[in-house]
C-alpha cells in the first residue's frame, strides 16, 4: 500500500496539473481532508508535492530519456506517478531505489491504472540505475539551455531574464527560485510588539528571527506550518506575509491620518498593513474585483482589529463608485501581474505562464494606471507595485504611463521607512526592486510617483 504522504502528494500534483489549482491551496486542502496525520507525514507530503512541481522540467527530461513514449501521450495519473518517483530518485537519494519503484507501482494500482504498473516499473527501474538527470547542455554552445535545464525553468523565461540581467545573474535568480521560501509573518502593530509576536510563536513551538528589511517581520524556522494554523494568528497578533510584500506598504509610507486606496487589494496583507500605518484617524479603502475576495479582506481586517479599513468589490479599471476624482492622499496599485517574483512559493507559475501572458498583463496594468491615477490628490502619491520584475510589466509600463502623465514624478522613500538594509534595494530612480537571489525574499517592484501641479 502507498504511504499516506505519497497518496496525498499524488492528489496535489494532479490537482495542480489537471485542475489548474494553486499548489499551496491544493496542498492545504489535501492535508486538511486527511484529518489527523503524523507531522512527519505532513512534512513529507509538502516536500514531495513542492519538489515534484518545482523540478518538473528536470524530471520530465529524466523520464523521457528512459521512455519511448512522450509524456504528453501518457494519462495524467501515470505522468504524476512517474514524476513523483523520478523526484524521489533524483532528490531523495537516501530512499532506497527499490522502495521508490515499489511505491510507484502500488500508486498505479490505487489510481486504477494497473495496466500502467509494468510501464512505470520499467521506466523508474532504468532511471534508478543512474539516479541522475541527462547531462546539461554545453555552456559554450547553449548557455540559455544549460541554465534552463540546471534550474528547471522554461527556456523563454531564462532568455528574458538573461537579456535584462545578464547570463550570470539570470542563473543566480533561477537557482534562487528553486529554494523553498521560509514562512514569514508580519506582526500587527496595533496588538503586539515584535517580541510579543515572537513569544506567541514560541508558545506554538516555533522559533523565529527578525527580518533583515522590515521592522515588523519574523522569519519562521524551516518546516514551520502555515501561519493560519497558529494560535497567535487567530488572536490577530500577526499575518502571514513575505518580507518583500511587507516592504511595499512601508515604502508607500502613508502619513498618519491619510486616506488611502488599495486598488487591487486581495488577499489584504498590504491593505491591513496600511491600516496600521495610517492609524485610527486614517482610512483605507481596499478594493477587489471579486466579492468573495473582498470578503476575505474584510475578515482579515476584523481579525486584526482594523476598524479603519473598508473592503469593497469593484472593478478598478472603471470609475470607483462613490469616489470623486482626487479624493485620496495615497493610491497603491499592486496590480495583477505574472507573479514571477513568487516562484519560490508558487513554482507552478513557471509551468503556466507564457510570453503572451506578460504582454496581456502589461496591457491590463496600463489600463489600471489610467483609471486610478485620477483619484490621487494634487500633491498626493501613487505607488505602482508588482510581485514580478519583468521589464515589460515594470519599467516599460511605467515609462508609457509617465510619458502620458508627466505630472507624476518619481521620488525615493522617506528616511527611516524600513530597516537600513532595505536601502540597498532602492534604485537610482527611487524605485524598489527586490530579487530573490539578491535579497532572499520574494521578487517585488514598486515606485513612488508624486502628483505635482502642471
Amino acid at each position: 500500500m502507498p504511504s499516506t504522504a505519497r497518496r496525498l502528494a499524488i492528489e496535489v500534483i494532479q490537482r495542480v496539473e489537471q485542475g489548474g489549482a494553486f499548489l499551496n491551496l491544493a496542498l492545504d486542502s489535501a492535508l486538511r481532508s486527511a484529518g489527523a496525520i503524523e507531522p512527519r507525514e505532513a512534512a513529507l507530503t509538502t516536500a514531495l508535492s513542492y519538489g515534484t512541481v518545482r523540478w518538473q522540467q528536470e524530471l520530465d527530461r529524466a523520464i523521457e530519456a528512459h521512455s519511448a513514449r512522450p509524456l504528453q501521450d501518457m494519462d495524467g495519473p501515470v505522468r504524476a506517478v512517474l514524476r513523483l518517483g523520478a523526484f524521489e530518485l533524483l532528490h531523495h537519494k537516501t530512499v532506497p531505489a527499490r522502495a521508490v519503484v515499489h511505491q510507484a507501482v502500488e500508486l498505479c494500482k490505487e489510481l486504477r491504472a494497473p495496466n500502467a504498473a509494468g510501464f512505470v516499473n520499467a521506466i523508474l527501474r532504468r532511471l534508478s540505475e543512474v539516479r541522475a538527470a541527462p547531462a546539461l547542455p554545453s555552456q559554450a554552445a547553449d548557455p540559455i539551455g544549460r541554465i534552463a535545464a540546471l534550474s528547471s525553468h522554461p527556456r523563454w523565461l531564462v532568455e528574458r531574464w538573461a537579456r535584462a540581467l545578464g547570463l550570470e545573474e539570470a542563473e543566480a535568480l533561477c537557482c534562487a527560485n528553486q529554494i523553498q521560501a521560509r514562512a514569514t509573518v508580519r506582526r500587527n502593530r496595533t496588538r503586539a510588539t515584535l517580541e510579543d509576536a515572537r513569544e506567541a510563536l514560541r508558545a506554538d513551538g516555533l522559533e523565529s528571527e527578525p527580518g533583515r528589511y522590515s521592522p515588523d517581520a519574523l522569519v519562521l524556522q524551516e518546516g514551520a506550518p502555515p501561519a493560519l494554523d497558529l494560535e497567535g494568528h487567530a488572536q490577530g497578533l500577526f499575518q502571514a506575509q513575505d518580507e518583500a510584500a511587507q516592504l511595499v506598504a512601508l515604502y508607500t509610507a502613508p502619513s498618519a491620518g491619510a486616506r488611502v486606496l488599495d486598488a487591487c487589494a486581495a488577499p489584504g496583507g498590504k491593505a491591513c498593513h496600511l491600516a496600521e500605518l495610517v492609524g485610527p484617524e486614517g482610512r483605507v479603502v481596499a478594493v477587489d474585483l471579486h466579492a468573495r475576495k473582498a470578503k476575505i479582506i474584510a475578515e482579515a481586517a476584523q481579525r486584526l482589529g482594523h476598524t479603519n479599513l473598508e473592503a469593497r468589490a469593484a472593478d478598478a479599471t472603471l470609475p470607483l463608485p462613490g469616489e470623486a476624482p482626487e479624493s485620496f492622499d495615497v493610491v497603491l496599485l499592486d496590480a495583477p501581474c505574472s507573479g514571477l517574483g513568487t516562484l519560490r512559493r508558487h513554482p507552478e507559475l513557471k509551468l503556466r505562464r507564457t510570453p503572451e501572458d506578460i504582454d496581456r498583463l502589461a496591457a491590463l496594468q496600463q489600463r489600471l494606471l489610467e483609471a486610478v491615477h485620477t483619484l490621487v490628490k494634487e500633491g498626493g502619491l501613487l505607488v505602482f507595485a508588482l510581485c514580478t520584475f519583468t521589464p515589460e510589466e515594470c519599467d516599460e509600463t511605467l515609462a508609457r504611463f509617465r510619458a502620458a502623465h508627466p505630472e507624476f514624478v518619481p521620488e525615493p522613500p522617506p528616511a527611516g521607512w524600513a530597516l537600513p538594509a532595505a536601502q540597498a534595494l532602492v534604485r537610482a530612480d527611487g524605485s524598489l526592486l527586490a530579487l530573490p537571489n539578491r535579497s532572499g525574499t520574494d521578487g517585488f517592484f514598486a515606485i513612488r510617483l508624486r502628483r505635482s501641479a502642471i
